[in-house]
Parts: C-alpha cells; sequence; structure tokens
C-alpha cells in the first residue's frame, strides 16, 4: 500500500468505513475520495454503485471486503494522540514543529481549498507541514494531493482535469490524528464533522443532490475514452448579494436553489471520432439575469410573455423560463414554463422539463447534446438526426476510437456533406491561437475527390466500415445495371440527395458533387463521363420520372444517414444525375491541371457531343470546351495560417465550415 492511492466504496458488513481508512493510510496509502487516473486501488463492498463502474473503465484494481480484512491485518496500531503542551514555547523556538511520519502526506506536495469545518486553511497548512507535506499555492504539475472542504473552486476543477488525487477535510483529519498530530485543534473532530454534516443534510434540497449528480456526472465524462472535455466550470455558491437579486425579481424557488448551489455552470465535450458534442451553459447571476420582453430578447414568446434565459445551448436555440408579464401587487414567485426555442420562434418552442431539477437531469441523460430538448420528437419541417445519433451514441457503451495511421483510409467533416480519403502523414502543430480552435493533431490526406490537404484530427475519424460509396467507388463496379431503381437507391446513399448549388473557384456545384468525385475518380475521366452518360440515357429509355420524388428504406449502407433523414428519406433521379455531373466537372479540373492539357483534349469530341442533351450539363460542356488549362479546384477556407501551425504553406489547411 506504501504510495498507492485508494478508494473505500459500498456497503462493508464488518468494517468500518473509517476505521478502514485510517488503517489503510498507517500502511502507506493516500486514501482518495472519489476514481480518478490517479487510483491505484478500489475496495468494494456491497452495491458499489458508478465508482465501481467507473475504475472498470479505467482499468484500475478492484478488491472485495474479504481482501480489506486479510490487509488490514497487518495495520499497526493507532499513534496516541498529542499530549497538550505543558508551557508556551520560548521566543526562539521554530514556528512550527519538526515533521513527523504521516503516511499518506509526508512527502507529499498538497495543495488547500475551499472552506473546511474545523480549522482555518492556515492552521490546516500548519499542521500539514508538521506531517512532512509540502503546501504549495495552486495545482500543478508537482501537486499530488488537493484536499478541499466546503465551496470549493477552480482549483478543484484544475486538479480534477489534471487527475490529482482528492482528499476531504475528514479524510485529512484522519490522517493526522493517526499519525498523532493536530493535539487540541482536532479533539472531538468527528463529533463535529458528524454535527456539520447532519446540518448539510437537513439544508439540503432537491438542487443539492442535483448538484452532486452534476460533479459525479462530470467525473463520469472525463473517464469516458471515447470523449474530450473541453471546457469544464461550475461555480460556487452565489453570495447572499445574489441569491437576494433573484429574490426580488421573484422567480422560481427552483432557480434560487441552483445559484445556491452553483453559481454557473458551462460543460463542453466532443467525441475524440467526429461527430458528436455536448454543451451546457447556465450563466452566473449578473445585472442581466432578470425577466425581460420581446423587444430585448427577440425570441417571440408573446407580447404577454417576459422570459430570463437559464441554459444558452447553442447561439441559435436555448433555454429559457418563461412566464405571464402581469402578476398581482406583492405575490410571491410567479409559475414559469421550462422552455426550449430557437432563435425569435419562442411561440414555437417546446417545454424541456416541468423543473429545473428535472430538466438538468434530462440534459445530463442526453449528455447536453445541442437541441436535446428536441431529439426523437418529430418535426414536419426540421430533421434532428445528427443530434438524435449523438445521444444515441453518448447513452451507449463508450466504444474506444480507432487510432489513425499513415495509409489508413479515413472519414472527415470538412466539407458540409463530408469526405473520404487515404492519410498520407500525421502532425503535431505548436500551440498557438489557430490551434485553439483546429486542435494541435493534425492528418495529411489524399481527398477522394483529388486534392491534397491537412485537416484537423478532430474532424478525422479512421473508417472501419464498407458501405454504398465504398462499394461504388470501385472502378470494377459498372453504374449502369438492370435494375436501374436499385442501383439509384445504393447512388443516394453514397453521394446524398440535391440540398442546394453554391459558387466557388470553379462555378457553381451542386452539394453532393464531391461525394460524387471522389466516388468516380477511381475511374479514367473519360470512362466516369461515358458511364454517367450511360446511366442517364438508361433512365430516358427505361421511362423513369427524373423529377418524381423516390421514397428510400434506410439499410445502414448511408454515406449520411442525417442528410437523407433531412430529405424524410426522399429523393429525385435528377438530382442524383446533376450531382454526378458535378463531380464530373471537379474531375475535369483536377485532370486538366495535373495533365497540364486544355479542357477541350480530356474527352472524345463524341462524349462533348452526348453532354449537349444535358441542362444540368452547362457549365460542365463549357470546361470541355476550353482552349486553356483547367484550374485545379481550390475550396473555401482554405490556406488557414499554415505557418502558425507549423504546416507547409503550398499546401492548403481545411480548417473552415467547408461552405
Amino acid at each position: 500500500m506504501i504510495g498507492k492511492t485508494v478508494v473505500l466504496t459500498g456497503k462493508f458488513s464488518e468494517l468500518d468505513r473509517a476505521e478502514a481508512e485510517a488503517a489503510l493510510a498507517r500502511l502507506g496509502a493516500t486514501i482518495g475520495s472519489g476514481v480518478t487516473k490517479a487510483t491505484h486501488v478500489l475496495f468494494v463492498g456491497e452495491r458499489a454503485g458508478s465508482k465501481l463502474d467507473k475504475a472498470r473503465a479505467l482499468g484500475i484494481e478492484v478488491r472485495d471486503e474479504a481482501a480489506l480484512k486479510a490487509l488490514l491485518a497487518a495495520a499497526p496500531a493507532a499513534a496516541p494522540a498529542a499530549a497538550p503542551a505543558a508551557a508556551p514555547a520560548p521566543a526562539s523556538a521554530p514556528a512550527s514543529a519538526p515533521a513527523r511520519a504521516c503516511p499518506g502526506l509526508s512527502g507529499k506536495t498538497v495543495v488547500l481549498t475551499g472552506t473546511f469545518t474545523l480549522m482555518k486553511r492556515a492552521e490546516a497548512a500548519k499542521l500539514l507541514a508538521e506531517a512532512g507535506a509540502t503546501v504549495g499555492s495552486s495545482v500543478g504539475k508537482a501537486t499530488d494531493i488537493l484536499i478541499y472542504g466546503d465551496d470549493a473552486g477552480s482549483k478543484l476543477e484544475a486538479a480534477r482535469s489534471r487527475g490529482v488525487a482528492l482528499m476531504t477535510e475528514a479524510e485529512m483529519v484522519a490522517l493526522l490524528t493517526a499519525a498523532g498530530i493536530g493535539g487540541e485543534l482536532l479533539a472531538g473532530a468527528d463529533d463535529k464533522l458528524a454535527q456539520k454534516a447532519a446540518e448539510d443534510a437537513a439544508s439540503a434540497t432537491e438542487m443539492t443532490r442535483v448538484a452532486a449528480e452534476l460533479r459525479a456526472f462530470l467525473e463520469q465524462l472525463r473517464a469516458r475514452p471515447d470523449v474530450t472535455v473541453t471546457v469544464a466550470e461550475l461555480g460556487r455558491k452565489a453570495g447572499k448579494a445574489k441569491l437576494d437579486q433573484l429574490r426580488a425579481l421573484r422567480v422560481p424557488q427552483d432557480l434560487v436553489d441552483l445559484y445556491a448551489e452553483l453559481d454557473g455552470i458551462h460543460i463542453e465535450w466532443r467525441f475524440i471520432e467526429p461527430s458528436g458534442e455536448g454543451c451546457i451553459r447556465v450563466p452566473s447571476v449578473s445585472q442581466w439575469t432578470r425577466f425581460t420582453g420581446d423587444d430585448d430578447h427577440y425570441m417571440n414568446f408573446g407580447e404577454d410573455k417576459e422570459a430570463l434565459m437559464i441554459d444558452e445551448i447553442t447561439a441559435e436555440g436555448n433555454t429559457w423560463l418563461v412566464r405571464s408579464r402581469k402578476a398581482p401587487r406583492g405575490s410571491g414567485p410567479r409559475d414559469a414554463s421550462i422552455i426550449f426555442a430557437s432563435a425569435a420562434e419562442g411561440a414555437d418552442g417546446i417545454i424541456a422539463a416541468s423543473s429545473l431539477p428535472e430538466y438538468l437531469r434530462a440534459a445530463m441523460a442526453s449528455g447536453f447534446v445541442p437541441y436535446w430538448p428536441r431529439c426523437f420528437k418529430s418535426n414536419r419541417y426540421v430533421s434532428y438526426a445528427t443530434q438524435e445519433a449523438a445521444v444515441t451514441r453518448f447513452r451507449a457503451k463508450a466504444v474506444a476510437p480507432t487510432p489513425i495511421a499513415v495509409g489508413a483510409r479515413v472519414e472527415f467533416e470538412y466539407f458540409s456533406e463530408g469526405g473520404r480519403g487515404e492519410v498520407l502523414a500525421l502532425h503535431k502543430a505548436p500551440a498557438s491561437r489557430d490551434a485553439e480552435f483546429t486542435g494541435r493533431e493534425f492528418v495529411r490526406v489524399r481527398l477522394d475527390e483529388g486534392t491534397v490537404a491537412w485537416i484537423p484530427q478532430k474532424w478525422t475519424k479512421a473508417l472501419t466500415r464498407s458501405d454504398a460509396y465504398e462499394r461504388l467507388r470501385e472502378p470494377g463496379s459498372p453504374l449502369v445495371v438492370d435494375d436501374l431503381s436499385a442501383r439509384f437507391d445504393d447512388l443516394v446513399r453514397a453521394i446524398g440527395p440535391l440540398a442546394h448549388h453554391a459558387g466557388g473557384s470553379i462555378g457553381m456545384l451542386p452539394s453532393n458533387a464531391r461525394l460524387a468525385a471522389g466516388l468516380l475518380a477511381m475511374r479514367p475521366f473519360a470512362d466516369a463521363l461515358r458511364q454517367v452518360l450511360d446511366l442517364r440515357d438508361a433512365v430516358v429509355r427505361a421511362g423513369l420520372e427524373l423529377t418524381a420524388s423516390r421514397p428510400l428504406t434506410q439499410n445502414g449502407d448511408e454515406f449520411d444517414p442525417a442528410e437523407l433523414s433531412r430529405f424524410h428519406w426522399s429523393y429525385t433521379l435528377s438530382g442524383v444525375l446533376t450531382g454526378l455531373i458535378g463531380g464530373l466537372q471537379i474531375l475535369a479540373h483536377h485532370e486538366s491541371a495535373r495533365r497540364r492539357v486544355p479542357g477541350r483534349e480530356l474527352v472524345p469530341a463524341e462524349l462533348s457531343a452526348r453532354l449537349a442533351k444535358i441542362d444540368a450539363a452547362a457549365e460542365l460542356r463549357e470546361r470541355l470546351a476550353s482552349v486553356e488549362v483547367l484550374a485545379a479546384p481550390k475550396w473555401d477556407h482554405a490556406d488557414s495560417h499554415p505557418a502558425a501551425l507549423n504546416l507547409p504553406p503550398d499546401e492548403p489547411v481545411l480548417s473552415g465550415t467547408g461552405f
């Protein structure tokens, strides 16, 4: 046990937990309050709960009560309490007593935070120094233990994020008294701590329990192997002045109770493998914490309503407390509804919960995924399939990310419709303002459509499955088959429906053009054009309606099911063909630039002539008639300060949105 951090959890049938912790400390162990990466052993009794789950997830050694009993049989007896001094020390005596052997604290660097029940922090620091510990002022790389009391703030969050061992006041006191340190100051410590715990329990509200659940949720979030926590800020308890401000506004008691526990919440996370993220942002109490009407917030809840924002989930969707503007003079807190609404659509908002504790618990259950109050609820205008998929993934068992290696195929999110390619190199950029947004890890990718670019690794994941896109991308897979309906179903699964057209460096392109270019790129350009033309001719011969809406059955082969869900799982043949022609336009530019030949030399004249019958191919015809060498595509938001990221200046850095 010497030098190991141990945690006890669950109910022990034959052991007293406090005595067991003190005995472990005498064996040289450090007693932790929560399971972290720094924990070496977890001792479990009955009903072990979340600490056991977390230990298993982190691969921490777990032992039962029988093993603990056997271990404690070797523990030395507790040292007697120090006798009070017979007389004051002479003026020349040292300011503090010499260090005593105190297993668990001796030789450790500790930091104190929060308010203690039995002593002031200065008194605790003096006792710790007597125990042989070094007391630091801030949490850093050298910190071994953070000892915290009530209302602990940023130091506690910093320690948790660094994986520093945590210790409560009671745990510290147990170690000190076991070593005979503390004397009169710690006399009756157990009774005083028990009285404080009873007082806390008596004054606890439902929000007290929710705040504890939120802290535990954050710990579990940090422990997940598939998640990166990017922001973790839990405010301290709001002071009396702030709580009086809220009461003067006659806000619901739930809100006062929330701020009495946490003066602000800001947690953000993302999956290490895209896509999916979460955010909760409850602002601290300020002069802006008040109910206002539509003239101030423009949410359109109605002229007879006023609202106070409680959770700024995204810039386009927030949760509000909404109540009637008028109330009888001298009345108490008015009933308020908890409504999530998109910007300016308050009248169409939905009730997210019946109380703030219910809201916060539902938010945790949904992983704070943006728009979670709308997830899994039908909406005739908007699909939240992307967010629904993130909630489902969050609730499922965590899956560790697949490492990205040179030569692997990857999927990325730079373009609005996504893309795929092959990894050519990996790079870690120096810390900089640019890297705050992109992250420091980059992947050099040869995009399927032809561009070589650097993409932030946080938008990239290793491809581990085959789908319609991968199968149709094979050059031996002909586009024209006997079952045209099945072929178009697979094509739309691969490249998506036509959503819009957008201008760029090589002209107007349909939204599904870049995926189409990637799908066709494995074929010689002339052969790819011929197959697309043959496919369109086959549709005309079969008498299929180009613009009719066609239903699509989801089968798991889709490149982007969320995009298809946005179109209610329907598409048109013309939308697929337009995407394929747009893809050919991208490939024409790549082919001309690579070979340094004019556009008119890319294909035989008979193929150019066949394009004359297709209205959607006007821009492609123009490229294939050009007497100039076509420029390679240059995508928006490229070349984003490559020097600051220590990347080559001649290759694009795709660090924008892709639109």
